[in-house]
């Protein structure tokens, strides 16, 4: 052990702290810095959580990247996409994808005895995946279509549902426009399942059908749809499987990200990012403030020890890095309390989720959290790192120390 870090810890002892009249300022600067780690611990985990839970909901629903042909008109009646079985195994063959599925979405109407309630149709195939409905049926089953026949299944929102006054197993009259205006053509489907995403923009307006029926009513043939919806791995790169795809699709369709399809929701959770590094910015200051004052504090009250030492021959630097280490063992025990604080809070949150929202404003019912490790190891340094830059600034007073001075200090 180097003479620096033997004072430092002799300065840092039980014994010595016990007498100080500094010691209830060191406690503070512990409690502050403590409280700055758990407070950004927090604000990370809620704003990642939240942004992760968010876009996995939207894509859940939808995909991470749609082809569609590529028509001026922007109406859900424009031209159909041809997706014959090459180009999807071409897809299907990309590393990094999930699935491919095929939809169409087509504007109705249902109607009950009492009300009627405009909604979207969201035609599936038997190559959809239904995992993210699975995960949040309230009630029933999900759809079960094969390439034989038209299946009058449905899974509805429990929104609409409750709009409507429907029920598992009832009967939904679903009109929808013919390709003549004048015409309405009727199909009546059956409630097999009741869903709810949490996401008022889904769970207002969509429900899920046999695409096969869209496709008669559209005069489609069998490989004409919306779009291919396309999931991603959560670990693959998504910016080079888009350009990929985008080589493979043919020249004359669209391909889009969810985030192009849905931007106001994406704009809405990349807000989270400037929330989170204000609180930050604010913890950050709050922390080195309290360690810069009770460093002080301790030079001041060390002054004829400080004045020895000079005495017996010790350097500037020396003498300073004695009480940057000091600085960094109180430090030290302020982010050890805080990560345990903030660790626990977080892991409690995770388990148990007593902390909820209003699902209508922030899409979940309860604060989801996501600590990676590297955002973790990251907060930490960072706090370590600007904490112990900035205390460099009080030792600079020990310059002017005069050691005949320092030692009739009292």
């Amino acid at each position: 052990m180097n003479f620096e870090k033997f004072v430092a810890k002799r300065l840092h002892g039980e014994s010595n702290l016990k007498h100080s009249i500094s010691k209830p300022i060191l406690k503070m600067a512990i409690a502050a810095v403590s409280i700055s780690i758990t407070v950004m611990i927090l604000s990370i985990a809620t704003s990642k959580g939240l942004q992760n839970k968010i876009s996995s909901k939207v894509t859940g629903f939808t995909s991470d990247i749609q082809i569609s042909s590529l028509d001026l008109n922007n109406s859900l009646d424009a031209n159909p996409f041809s997706a014959d079985s090459t180009l999807i195994n071409k897809l299907a063959n990309l590393e990094g994808l999930t699935y491919v599925q095929t939809q169409i979405t087509k504007n109705a109407l249902i109607k009950t005895a009492e009300d009627f309630e405009g909604i979207l149709v969201k035609g599936v195939g038997q190559n959809y995946n239904w995992n993210f409905i699975s995960n949040h049926l309230v009630e029933g089953v999900v759809p079960s279509f094969t390439a034989q026949g038209k299946s009058n299944q449905m899974v509805i929102s429990k929104a609409l549902a409750s709009k409507l006054q429907l029920k598992l197993n009832d009967n939904a009259i679903t009109y929808f426009q013919g390709l003549k205006n004048n015409n309405a053509l009727i199909r009546k489907f059956v409630i097999v399942g009741i869903f709810k995403t949490g996401i008022d923009f889904f769970d207002n307006q969509y429900i899920l059908a046999d695409q096969s029926h869209l496709q008669k009513i559209n005069n489609w043939t069998n490989d004409q749809f919306s779009s291919l919806e396309i999931s991603l791995n959560s670990n693959a790169d998504k910016d080079a499987i888009y350009q990929k795809i985008e080589t493979i699709s043919p020249f004359d369709s669209r391909v889009r990200s969810t985030k192009e399809m849905y931007p106001q929701i994406y704009d809405w959770i990349n807000l989270f990012d400037l929330n989170t590094l204000v609180i930050l910015l604010i913890m950050l200051i709050v922390a080195t403030i309290n360690m810069v004052s009770s460093l002080l504090i301790i030079i001041l009250e060390r002054t004829k020890m400080i004045g020895l030492l000079k005495a017996l021959g010790a350097s500037q630097y020396s003498i300073r890095k004695v009480f940057l280490y000091h600085a960094f063992y109180l430090l030290r025990k302020g982010l050890f309390l805080g990560n345990i604080i903030g660790l626990t809070l977080i892991g409690i949150q995770y388990y148990f989720e007593p902390l909820q929202l209003d699902p209508t404003h922030y899409y979940v019912t309860a604060i989801p959290v996501l600590l990676t490790l590297k955002n973790w190891l990251l907060i930490n340094s960072v706090t370590v790192l600007i904490c112990m830059v900035i205390l460099i600034i009080p030792t600079l007073l020990l310059q002017k120390i005069e050691p005949v001075k320092a030692l009739h200090y009292e």
